[in-house]
């Protein structure tokens, strides 16, 4: 037989092989998923194909980190031009003669030289570089998948060097496109010389070539799927079902019966794509705040250990049997669910759009109805029931911090309001906190704005109950809240807390409330553009810390700066800001737990990263939990005199002239 017809049986062989073979584990997948809870994600068509445009061929949040965005570029590039190659190549053995022309044959030899390039850079990244957000993540499949990358464009190379004579002594036609692989011209000048140009020489060497490129290529089909490089054809998909609700809502629809994950048929379908879509690239375990203060969890291992398990009970076929190993306790263990802020960077840095904090959340929900939870989570629980808040306070003691302020304060549920002010716990009941608070009203006075609040008519906006995954008490939560605001008359709502803010605007939408919420940064801002406040400005310089939940969750990251330049603060900007900001540690449910196994705050790291700042001493927030969370940092750190934690309010207050002795104090310089 000759070298030509070797090589159409091979092809068609291995076409067959690889392809069954892809074909049965994509259909294995697709079944589990179809067994999986639904989800709406064929919305927004253009949104959609926008994103692929965006995340794919542009490598948008690839490029966050340049180095590792470049390496991925290069080598991702590669195999898109590789369709070239695989179609020159088995063209010309099934159709002698053919040829994808002069001008498409250079760009398969330029871009062998760019994707050797991305395998070397790819190289030093692991094994001189060694960043620490790949622990955990399979290097030997890594080094594999790199090494058959290698092999095809070395046997593209090879197989180009040889067809010249391959086609004038055993194919008889003319290659016209020859010197147009020049990396392939070349090396066969190097044949020449050798004298490896008859038809059994130069059939051998193409041979080698073309199992290299061809026979690795096809090859490559049939491992993909059970390898961690399925994201090669999974992330697409992925990208293009990305959820383009609104961030901040942890779930699109309320649950049927239950929001707790028992079994893999309890995951919706794209929870379980997600699994297969992981690049194990560790960025989200290299922003995660639970896993930088040493908790044992990480994002990335939670999407691989569940993979794994899911991939076990597929061999034993056992998927979504009630008797197999609990997912949440066992495959995910109580202290990597538990250590989970909410705080959702890990989901902002996945170039995949993995989708974390659901899956994680969820498996909280099983451990919850199991009674597997840490103890204060578990009385902050029976606090909210029993009392509509965390601090265990009777309802008649929520609008008490209001007492003794010179400024009144309406009942939105009494007389009607312009601007009716969701206050929140933190805000009303927190010693520390109730002092802003009375700024606000004091600044909202001296704005002329007309507003009110619903008094002990407001309960826990049940943000927290629901990420620490009680649906039901969320829900009763929420019912209280819209009750209480749908009997009161109001323009706008606003609120000073981020928390609040998310649920009031991202998951009570799914009960039937539907109205604008502001943030209090953005409805000052306003007040002050519209002149209804007049500021004096400050000549202080300061970082300003983005709350997960108002920036991340809810893009509010344009606000809070121009307020500040509006009061004349020069600001400097820590290293993670806007949607890449770094945690307080406060979030899901955290700041009512346990601190066990944590060798690092979540807090006292941000302060570091402020303290790096030159002569930076302010550190502004515009949350109350941050001012909690900071200000024991600060306190516990023993940095007081080198930097103060302001909330937003209180930097107002001193700009229009409210300053009481300690305002003017904290902000002197």
């Amino acid at each position: 037989m000759t070298v030509r017809t070797v090589l159409m049986i091979f092809t068609v062989a291995m076409i067959l092989v690889s392809g069954g073979l892809f074909m049965r584990r994509l259909a294995t997948l697709i079944r589990v998923m179809k067994g999986a809870r639904p989800a709406q994600r064929t919305d927004r068509l253009g949104a959609r194909v926008q994103s692929v445009v965006e995340h794919v061929l542009l490598h948008r949040r690839m490029f966050r980190i340049t180095y590792s965005g470049l390496l991925h570029y290069l080598i991702f590039s590669g195999f898109v031009v590789l369709l070239i190659d695989i179609v020159e190549t088995v063209g010309e053995i099934f159709f002698p003669g053919f040829t994808v022309g002069r001008v498409l044959a250079p760009l398969v030899d330029i871009w062998v030289l760019l994707v050797a390039l991305g395998i070397l850079m790819a190289l030093y990244n692991r094994l001189v570089i060694r960043p620490a957000r790949f622990h955990g993540s399979d290097e030997k499949d890594a080094y594999l998948i790199l090494g058959l990358i290698a092999a095809i464009i070395v046997g593209i190379v090879i197989h180009d060097s040889f067809f010249p004579f391959v086609a004038r002594e055993v194919l008889h036609v003319a290659d016209p496109v020859a010197r147009s692989h020049f990396l392939g011209w070349a090396l066969s000048r190097v044949w020449l010389r050798l004298g490896w140009t008859g038809p059994t020489a130069a059939s051998i060497g193409y041979a080698v070539g073309y199992v290299m490129d061809m026979g690795v290529v096809l090859a490559f089909l049939a491992y993909l799927p059970y390898s961690k490089h399925f994201h090669i054809f999974a992330a697409v998909p992925n990208i293009f079902l990305r959820n383009l609700g609104p961030k901040g809502a942890l779930l699109a629809q309320p649950p049927e019966d239950t929001m707790a994950i028992r079994t893999f048929n309890d995951f919706t379908w794209k929870d379980l794509l997600d699994l297969y879509t992981c690049t194990e690239c560790g960025r989200c375990q290299a922003v995660c705040p639970a896993h930088a203060a040493g908790q044992p969890l990480s994002p990335k291992m939670v999407i691989l250990k569940l993979r794994d398990a899911l991939n076990e009970q597929l061999a034993a076929k056992t998927v979504g049997n009630a008797d197999t190993p609990p997912i949440a306790g066992q495959v995910i263990s109580q202290d990597e669910l538990w250590a989970c802020t909410t705080c959702g960077a890990c989901q902002e840095a996945c170039p995949v759009f993995i989708e974390h904090v659901p899956k994680i959340v969820g498996l909280r929900a099983a451990l919850l109805e199991d009674g597997d939870i840490e103890a204060n989570a578990q009385k902050v629980l029976v606090a909210w029931d029993r009392q509509g808040n965390s601090f265990g306070q009777p309802a008649r003691k929520r609008p008490a911090w209001a007492k003794g302020l010179d400024v009144p304060i309406k009942d939105a549920r009494k007389e009607p309001v312009d601007w009716l002010w969701f206050v929140g716990d933190f805000a009303a009941l927190d010693p520390r906190v109730q002092r802003l608070s009375q700024l606000i009203a004091r600044l909202l006075h001296q704005a002329g704005v007309d507003f009110g609040i619903l008094y002990e008519g407001e309960v826990n906006a049940g943000n927290e109950a629901l990420r620490i995954g009680e649906y039901g008490l969320f829900e009763t939560l929420a019912q209280k809240n819209i009750q209480a605001l749908n009997q009161a008359q109001y323009q706008r709502i606003f609120t000073t807390d981020p928390h609040s803010l998310n649920a009031l605007k991202n998951e009570y939408q799914k009960l039937g409330f539907h109205r604008e919420v502001r943030h209090y940064t953005e409805a000052f801002l306003e007040l002050i553009e519209t002149g209804r406040l007049t500021v004096r400005p400050l000549s202080m310089r300061a970082t300003y810390h983005d709350p997960c939940y108002l920036g991340r969750w809810n893009g509010i990251v344009e606000a809070p700066r121009r307020l500040l330049e509006r009061l004349g603060v020069e600001l400097v900007e820590m290293p993670r800001h806007g949607v890449q900001s770094f945690c307080c540690g406060a979030g899901g449910g955290r700041i009512w737990m346990e601190e066990t196994n944590i060798t690092d705050r979540p807090a006292n790291q941000r302060i570091r990263e402020a303290m790096t700042l030159p002569d930076v001493h302010y550190f502004v927030v515009a949350c109350p939990k941050d001012v909690s969370m900071f200000s024991a940092s600060v306190t516990a750190m023993g940095v007081e005199n080198a930097l103060r934690v302001v909330d937003m309010a209180e930097l107002l207050a001193v700009a229009v002239g409210l300053e009481t002795a300690e305002d003017a104090a904290l902000i002197s310089s």
